[in-house]
């Protein structure tokens, strides 16, 4: 049985692997401050605790899941940001050189301007903000190093996990009779974590190198995401309030069109990239089955 080890595996992302692919594959499960089952302590800042257990382990695939993502605290914190995301990345890549393990790096949309969207994965970019800028230098770094590897771009992560997402944060609001503000002016191509798990395990399956946009198959903006999810879960639309994205002070610029085009992926992979509603469906089946 293959190995296959993740980083971050107390994410939203990370933690879809095991239920997805346990039974295909020996997964080894990683974290750093919030352990879950069975998972092992990793630093990908200690250049020597990285490299000592993967070569341990020698697994045949890394996906490298781990980031610091909150994109404010990024900008205020620009030193540890750089630590975690960009010298994280780069230990990472030296221990897969040296196992000869493939590497998958789970990167951003962020990592364009936002200024056109739909995005191939060979278009210019331009980071806005320092947590972009890291999650581009990530990918950058990868290159120094004589990996297998590829790069899955993914956009507004959602589904059910014990940390609130934009999803499961409006089912709980709306729940709970409250109004919410939501922007109108901001589009992205929100991807289900299940569903981008499983293209990242058909990458490593297929052999495919280079960049993917592993995302969402629907450009839409967070205030028609968000009446999605009232619909699909049968909640109270009316308490959604539109706004534009100027009413909010953040501290780092978000780029206003990130949607990613995804035919590649769909297109090598032979999978389907949900669309929201799609993706939305599927979280209220598993709900409905536990």
């Amino acid at each position: 049985m293959k190995n296959l080890f993740i980083t971050g595996g107390s994410g939203l992302l990370g933690s879809k692997f095991g239920y997805l692919a346990g039974d295909r594959y020996d997964i080894t499960v990683t974290h750093h401050k919030n352990p879950v089952q069975n998972s092992v302590s990793f630093d990908i800042t200690d250049e020597e605790d990285v490299i000592n257990k993967i070569s341990l382990l020698n697994p045949d695939f890394v996906v490298h899941s781990a980031a610091l993502t909150n994109v404010d605290y990024c900008e205020d914190h620009p030193d540890e940001a750089w630590n975690i995301n960009v010298n994280g990345t780069e230990n990472i890549a030296k221990a897969c050189e040296k196992t000869g393990s493939k590497l998958v790096y789970v990167s951003t949309d962020f990592v364009f301007d936002g200024e056109r969207g739909m995005y191939l994965e060979d278009d210019e970019t331009n980071p806005l903000g320092h947590y972009a800028l890291t999650k581009l230098k990530g990918e950058e770094v990868i290159q120094k190093y004589d990996v297998d590897h590829a790069v899955a771009r993914v956009s507004v992560l959602y589904g059910w996990h014990s940390c609130m997402n934009f999803v499961t944060w409006v089912i709980n609001e709306l729940k709970n009779g409250m109004e919410i503000n939501i922007v109108t002016d901001q589009y992205n191509s929100p991807t289900l974590a299940d569903n981008a798990a499983e293209a990242i395990l058909k990458l490593f399956e297929l052999d495919k190198t280079g960049v993917y946009h592993t995302a969402g198959g629907e450009r839409i903006n967070r205030f028609d995401f968000a009446l999605n999810i009232a619909d699909v879960f049968e909640l109270d639309s009316n308490l959604i309030n539109p706004v534009e994205s100027k009413s909010f002070v953040q501290k780092a610029k978000r780029p206003r069109d990130s949607s990613l085009n995804v035919e590649k992926v769909e297109k090598d992979t032979g999978m389907k990239m949900f669309d929201t509603v799609e993706g939305l469906e599927y979280m209220k089946r598993v709900m409905e089955s536990h």
